[in-house]
């Protein structure tokens, strides 16, 4: 007699399965879910012990062999009390591994736990507080919890150190020191970025500073010749600040712009577009390549969330070194996704602009005044 358990994803399969290889005559001794070690404990499997006679329904030169007699039924029913003893031995072994493993798991989840909540130098508790405050400024998890870890980990955290000044410290250490224009030789900028980012008005306040506190010669150049007012827009801002402005129809009329108005700072603002248009992309590329920038100045909106700030940045710079500036971080009601994706590109920081006006919205980036929009949230 041959005694199996087959095993399947339904209790369906496993009974082919036993049909399939000892042939119709084979007798169901018990069925029931799977308790095989090799079996996914998250998912479901099912099982029947099958019986039958030796030889199974055929013999090896393929004759069929004689109907064997039905088992008596006392046979079956010790068939059976067996079966159910193994499988419950074994499940019960089973369940103690299982056990076992899972204890050791949380055992090991414990210890992590307690390791972050053993700070030196400061309250217990502190790193979790960290982790919260972030949180609620809507800083990304990984960030928040890398920050809190980092935190924990530290042996040289003041003792009188507050909560705000711990945020502003850990936040600034993880941001390079501030990388704004360089007007110490002659300089072109590009300023790529999304629609609606606010590239028109940064631009003025920038040739407002490098014209007005620089004392530098400043043209402005726009190739937005898409939206409605644009090239009135920025006319406005050229005639008020008194420094001239050109209009190129075509990437390929840049270089000529320059040369015939020779200038310490030029200036040129593209027309914003969605990252999925190609035209755009490829037109960007052609600019920066006929007009020999030295500097590309991305401006990204503070009011756009993390993961679209981070796709949107990569996509905009391809392969190209840019400086960013963040825009319109008075409309932000918090910090938290600028400073996350700041953090994730770890790219350098140029300037931050919190309004419209021309030219004193506009401030160099330092790590600290980054940091204290998360801290006190204000910028």
């Amino acid at each position: 007699m041959i005694v199996k358990r087959y095993t399947g994803k339904t209790a369906e399969e496993a009974l082919i399965l036993a049909k399939w290889e000892l042939g119709e005559e084979a007798i169901i001794l018990s069925s029931g879910k799977a308790r095989d070690r090799w079996w996914k404990f998250w998912e479901t499997g099912y099982q029947v012990l099958v019986a039958t006679d030796y030889p199974t329904a055929k013999d090896r030169d393929g004759t069929r062999v004689a109907e064997p007699p039905p088992l008596p039924q006392a046979v079956v029913s010790s068939l059976e009390e067996t079966a159910v003893t193994a499988y419950a031995s074994t499940d019960a072994l089973m369940t103690e591994d299982r056990s076992a493993e899972l204890s050791q798991v949380l055992d090991l989840l414990k210890g992590l736990d307690r390791r972050l909540d053993r700070i030196e130098g400061i309250p217990a508790g502190r790193a979790e507080e960290v982790y919260d405050w972030l949180m609620q400024e809507e800083v990304v998890d990984n960030w928040a919890r890398r920050l809190a870890h980092e935190l924990a980990q530290a042996e040289d955290v003041p003792d009188d150190e507050t909560l705000e000044a711990t945020i502003t410290r850990i936040v600034a250490d993880h941001l390079a020191p501030p990388q704004p224009i360089s007007v110490a030789e002659a300089t072109v900028v590009v300023l790529i970025g999304p629609t609606g980012s606010g590239k028109t008005t940064t631009i003025a306040k920038l040739a407002a500073y490098f014209h007005l506190e620089q004392k530098k010669s400043v043209l402005l150049i726009t190739t937005d010749t898409y939206r409605v007012a644009a090239v009135e827009q920025i006319k406005t801002y050229a005639e008020i600040l008194g420094v001239p402005l050109e209009v190129a129809m075509r990437p390929q009329d840049i270089p000529a712009m320059v040369h015939k108005n020779p200038a310490d700072v030029v200036l040129i603002d593209t027309a914003g577009h969605s990252v999925n248009h190609a035209l755009y992309m490829a037109e960007i590329q052609t600019i920066v390549q006929y007009a020999k920038a030295r500097e590309i100045l991305l401006t990204l909106p503070a009011t756009m969330g993390p993961t679209t700030m981070v796709e949107t940045a990569h996509r905009l710079a391809g392969d190209r070194a840019v400086k960013l500036c963040i825009t319109k971080v008075d409309e932000a009601h918090h910090g938290g996704a600028s400073v996350s994706a700041l953090l994730s590109l770890g790219w350098p920081l140029a300037y931050i602009t919190d309004g419209q006006g021309v030219p004193d919205d506009i401030r160099v980036a330092f790590p600290d005044t980054i940091a204290q929009w998360i801290a006190k949230g204000v910028c």
